[in-house]
């Protein structure tokens, strides 16, 4: 090819590219007045913002944030009492990375679903949530009077009895012998005598007694005689015999002390701590009203729920 017909030839490609151009870019305008073209390219934008939200909040994308890491070396601290080192650190990090895997896996896979343990430690955990949502105050004076005086029956502390005991055991030749045994026993206990184990028989539990309540002794004796005769005994001297679940008994009351009411002054932090907590019970009955008025119940019939 001469040296005119190469020339000739440039010349013919840059107007054939400028007349291409040229109409591309009158396509071009007249596509921009398009409505399709907007709607078009609309969701082109939707599309990838949405691949890109997608791929941010994935399931499979785990962030281990600074934030966390501190999180985890301090809950350490809390149970050894020191920092972790970088070595264990590391481990922590990747045990809960291993944790949040499993734990990601099972959440696509649907294990949460239906699962009665995994339901109750979500309620627990909102429980939670409500209850440090709504702390209540602290008390003034006059408040605790008021609820001390309202609910002064939480308070009385119940009579207490001292006592040792000498068992005689229906074993033996049955009830009414062991209870003769007891009443030969007690005519022949020398004045002055506070105990005397080794003169019955031996106990399955302990011969001596210190600040039983009625309960206590109800416990381990049952509601017998014997239990009664604990807080109605004469203090000070022997006594019986009396019948108990596992026998005869003679007993010997050391001490008692009477039921008592005491003053809010001997109550006091119990009275506040009954305080918040009944404060705090109304306070989640509360908050979750208005977390019920969120949702509507409707019965498998399509009717809503009373």
């Amino acid at each position: 090819m001469s040296m005119s017909e190469a020339i000739d030839a440039t010349a013919r490609f840059r107007t054939a590219l400028r007349s291409w151009i040229s109409r591309a870019g009158r396509l071009l305008l007249s596509a921009l007045k398009e409505p399709l073209f907007h709607f078009a390219l609309a969701g082109s934008v939707l599309f990838v913002a949405g691949r890109y939200y997608q791929e941010q909040t994935s399931v499979y994308r785990i962030v281990e944030t600074p934030a966390h890491i501190a999180q985890l070396a301090n809950e350490y601290a809390l149970q050894f009492g020191s920092q972790p080192d970088a070595p264990t650190l590391k481990a922590l990090v990747q045990r809960d990375l291993h944790d949040e895997i499993l734990f990601r896996q099972g959440l696509v896979m649907g294990l949460d679903k239906d699962d009665e343990i995994v339901r109750r430690r979500v309620v627990q955990k909102m429980q939670f949530l409500l209850q440090d949502l709504h702390p209540p105050a602290e008390p003034t004076d006059a408040q605790l009077t008021a609820f001390h005086d309202a609910h002064k029956s939480r308070y009385v502390q119940p009579a207490h009895v001292t006592f040792s005991h000498i068992y005689f055991s229906s074993d033996r030749g049955g009830s009414d012998a062991a209870q003769k045994r007891a009443a030969a026993v007690l005519a022949k206990l020398p004045a002055g005598t506070m105990r005397a184990p080794d003169l019955g028989d031996p106990f399955p539990d302990l011969y001596d007694f210190s600040n039983y309540d009625a309960e206590q002794a109800f416990r381990l004796f049952g509601h017998t005689p014997f239990s009664d005769a604990l807080f109605k005994a004469p203090v000070g001297k022997w006594s019986g015999p009396f019948r108990s679940a596992y026998g005869w008994h003679l007993i010997f009351v050391d001490s008692r002390k009477s039921e008592e009411s005491p003053p809010l002054s001997k109550v006091r932090e119990s009275v506040r701590t009954d305080f918040l907590q009944d404060a705090q019970d109304k306070a989640n009955r509360a908050a979750f009203a208005d977390l019920a008025k969120q949702f509507t119940i409707v019965r498998e019939d399509g009717k809503a729920a009373p």
